[in-house]
């Protein structure tokens, strides 16, 4: 199918004009990481390499058998932390100001003794996934022993309960790590790894932990024994007695040796946060002579008092970015039409006019997603107690179908933000389970805004009601952060609104918004002037099932790498290896110091890429054994097995290459191993021993029921459409303008019965293949037809040909014939090329079919 149009990459993240707004070191580490990414990370471990490649590469299916992919925030935030860390080396916050924000006049932090670095990510952006990355990053450097500074121990601090209890959705008991796609098959054998929340008992000891906790359990004792104090109030309330005492905690992490900390909603570190940021440096005290390995900041509005970004800020996502990128909703602003404010102390009386034009507004997404069986959220914000109650009072007497005791919430938040003890366990329960079809909750009223850890999805319209000021200038991207979150996920290029109401003060916060990032909310009309919500949503007419439904056969994957390489590789037997034409030791002969290898398609052996080496001049067996073990694994995609190949390499070298047995350190033998030639010798060996036994092409079977494409739910689609009449879907989703006029050629054909468009449902048809490096990945067919003469067609409509055109097209022909043999169904594959198909301009299927087979009377290819 023609590529949509990367938004993306029209809009750059760190465009021009913008360096002012993000922290002062990022548009430098930013030049440099692209550049870095380019020549394909230089300065790695081979095990860094290895989980990047399984990480970013492959493509990977959830639970669901959803394909799952990692955001490219996610994946650039990961970059930037492995390039300070492992390219650069920086080991303190001295460091990285030195060397990315030259000429800037700062003050250089006290207390730098380990490495610092702050990640902003917009709310909404995956900044948890992020974090479970840099663990498995750290951990497996540490377990295959790439260095001392990897930590294999993490201490992961909440600023609250509330937060806290969301971060423990995702590792409590290692959830996420077993979820989502973060292990690599060949690694997980090695992966050790105990998951600890607050107050848990020390289990077996194990090679890595991770501590969860909120910050006032780390405080140390005379602190919690003192008086409130407005640092308290700052971070909340002290837990209750019965938790585990803090000298437990830290000492069972002490005990353990190198730590990295990592910090969720870390705006609560900045340079007022004295008891957070000196609990942290007693620890990386008490950790002696191995301290801290790095603490990781993460907060979407990483900002001091002062309103600047933490000078040790290495990446920012901005919301705006996120916007385009389509990872959160998009903000409209409402736009009030004779709606003003009344003169008049209570509440209800003076925010009427938004009050009402917010529940119709919500009412309208009620109407709206009751198909897609999706419960929208009303979110109010005001100034204090007396307006919310108020407020909920006016609601529930005013709309007693929509707002009833169970389905109005109220809470109740102090000056700082905290949710007040007696709203804590209702706000907790609420958090987990708002966005639930069962749950009653339809509308929230809240004192201030509800700060970080509400990570809630279903809030479409959220109406601020109060005057709002911050020092930090926080608060514009928190006042309307909790609407942020999307409730479709996995549903394409849909784009999701969360609308804005809200008197002046409020709305002057929203376009200070706008000015800090740059960007221009799209508006929407409210009160004497509406425009009416319509969201576009794709379903199927139960009217048509029975002409034109079509059943898709699911089969096991035929492509799969096998799991116990190590072993594979330990039964090799070298000694069995005959070289026809074994090299010479010629001490004549000049030294090569770089050779271009070919990596080649495992199934056809096809040359799929080209990729210059140099050879070091290595002095010992050792080195050369070293070099060519990373690079012969590294060509197989099997660096976790670097240690396996080794001996294997080095009784190839001292036993078969030379056609005698040889001294591996003989002057003679390490001049000949510093050749090229001896490499490719030994790359192309293993090559030729390995890759037909680390990927097996199966033989696929059929699973007993096949996909019905009258199966799929109700989904919202923002895209281009055709109204069309051969197919069970009301309208037909289209990528593109192509997709748009091959759809309407189907329709209009005579000699086709029935057509959908695979491409742009949620539930998807992915055939699992190789690309041009060999990494596992999922395509994905744009169009099923069926024709009169009961020939099933997968067609793929191309308006821009890549590296892997033609290993996916190889692999859908072969899907085919495999349901065809499976089936007794004739199931045929075809590329729709955009150039040919519009200079044809055919009536029906068969003539387009004729004109793209080779020979075809209509195929007239012009240069």
């Amino acid at each position: 199918m023609p590529r949509r149009t990367n938004t993306s990459a029209q809009t750059p993240l760190l465009e021009i004009g913008r360096e002012g707004r993000t922290g002062i070191c990022v548009p430098a580490i930013d030049r440099e990481v692209k550049e870095w990414r380019k020549q394909g990370f230089p300065g790695i471990t081979k095990t860094t390499k290895r989980l990047f490649d399984f990480w970013f590469k492959n493509e990977h299916r959830s639970a669901d058998g959803q394909v799952f992919k990692y955001y490219d925030a996610q994946r650039e935030a990961v970059e930037t932390l492995v390039y300070l860390f492992e390219v650069k080396k920086i080991r303190n916050r001295k460091d990285l100001l030195y060397e990315y924000a030259k000429g800037q006049f700062l003050q250089f932090p006290a207390d730098d003794d380990f490495a610092r670095f702050a990640v902003k990510m917009a709310t909404g952006s995956g900044k948890t996934k992020v974090m479970a990355l840099a663990m498995a990053w750290q951990y497996f450097n540490a377990a295959f022993g790439e260095g001392k500074d990897y930590a294999n121990t993490f201490l992961l601090i909440a600023p609250n309960i509330i937060v806290l209890e969301r971060l423990k959705l995702d590792f409590e008991n290692g959830r996420v790590f077993q979820t989502d796609p973060i292990i690599p098959p060949d690694f997980r054998i090695n992966w050790d790894f105990d998951v600890y929340i607050r107050g848990d008992g020390e289990r077996t000891q194990s090679e890595g932990s991770l501590y969860l906790t909120n910050i006032q359990q780390l405080y140390e004792r005379e602190e919690e024994a003192t008086a409130r104090n407005p640092v308290e109030d700052l971070l909340g309330n002290v837990p209750p007695p019965n938790l585990q005492p803090m000298e437990k905690f830290l000492e069972r992490i002490c005990r353990r040796g190198n730590c990295m900390v990592i910090n969720d909603e870390a705006h609560h570190t900045n340079d007022d946060a004295v008891v957070w940021n000196q609990t942290i440096i007693n620890l990386h005290e008490k950790l002696g002579e191995c301290g801290l390995s790095a603490q990781l900041d993460f907060s979407a509005t990483p900002r001091q008092p002062d309103g600047t970004l933490f000078s040790w800020t290495i990446y920012d996502y901005p919301l705006k970015q996120a916007i385009i990128d389509n990872i959160v909703k998009r903000p409209l602003k409402g736009i009030p039409h004779g709606i003003t404010e009344v003169h008049s102390d209570k509440a209800s009386i003076r925010f009427e006019a938004y009050l009402v034009a917010a529940v119709e507004r919500w009412l309208e997404y009620v109407e709206q997603l009751k198909n897609l069986k999706k419960k929208p959220i009303l979110f109010f914000m005001l100034g204090d107690t007396k307006e919310a109650d108020d407020i909920a009072l006016w609601l529930r007497t005013k709309y007693p179908a929509y707002f009833t005791d169970k389905q109005l919430l109220v809470i109740h938040t102090k000056k700082n933000g905290e949710i007040s003890e007696k709203d804590l366990e209702v706000a907790r329960v609420a958090a987990r389970e708002i966005d639930n079809e069962n749950s009653p909750i339809n509308c929230v009223v809240s004192v201030l805004m509800l700060r970080e850890g509400w990570d809630v999805n279903n809030v479409t319209v959220v109406a601020g009601l109060r005057a709002y000021s911050s020092r930090a200038n926080i608060l514009p991207e928190q006042a309307i952060g909790r609407g942020l979150r999307k409730m479709f996920r996995g549903f394409g290029d849909y784009k999701e609104n969360v609308d804005i109401i809200g008197n002046s003060n409020f709305m002057q916060i929203v376009e200070d918004l706008e000015k800090q990032e740059g960007i221009t909310l799209d508006s929407f009309d409210y009160g004497n002037k509406k425009s009416r919500l319509k969201i576009q949503t794709i379903e199927v007419v139960q009217e048509r099932i029975e002409d034109f439904d079509i059943a898709i056969p699911v089969l096991t994957p035929r492509i799969e790498r096998i799991k116990e390489i190590r072993q594979i590789i330990e039964n090799l037997d070298i000694g069995k290896i005959m070289l026809r034409v074994p090299l010479s030791l010629d001490t004549n002969s000049k030294v090569v110091d770089s050779f271009t290898y070919e990596g080649r398609d495992v199934i056809s052996n096809e040359v799929i890429i080209e990729r210059q080496y140099n050879m070091p001049q290595a002095q010992t067996s050792g080195e050369i054994i070293a070099f060519y073990s990373q690079v012969i694994s590294s060509s197989l995609k099997l660096p976790a097995h670097f240690s396996t190949l080794a001996p294997k390499i080095e009784q190839l070298l001292r036993e078969k290459m030379f056609g005698k047995e040889v001294v591996l350190d003989s002057p003679a033998v390490i001049r000949a191993l510093n050749q090229s030639l001896v490499l490719m010798q030994a790359n192309n060996i293993f090559l030729k021993l390995l890759r037909p036994k680390i990927v097996e092409d199966k033989t696929p079977n059929l699973y007993e029921e096949s996909s019905l494409l009258s199966a799929t739910p109700p989904f919202p689609y923002s895209g281009k459409v055709c109204e069309a009449k051969k197919t069970l879907f009301n309208l037909t989703p289209c990528g593109n303008d192509f997709e748009q006029s091959f759809a309407r050629f189907l329709d209009d054909a005579l000699d086709i019965e029935t057509f959908a468009n695979l491409g742009n449902l949620p539930t998807k048809l992915s055939i699992e293949y190789l690309d041009s490096e060999t990494n596992l990945r999922f395509y994905e067919p744009d169009f099923v037809a069926i024709t009169n003469n009961g020939i099933h067609w997968l067609l793929e409509t191309k308006g821009r040909e890549d590296l892997d055109v033609q290993f996916k097209n190889q692999r859908a022909e072969k899907w085919c014939e495999d349901v065809t043999l499976l089936t007794g169904v004739e199931w045929r594959f075809q590329m729709i090329p955009q150039k040919p198909f519009e200079r044809m301009n055919p009536q029906n299927f068969s003539d387009l079919i004729s004109g793209l087979t080779t020979g075809g009377v209509l195929f007239i290819e012009t240069v």
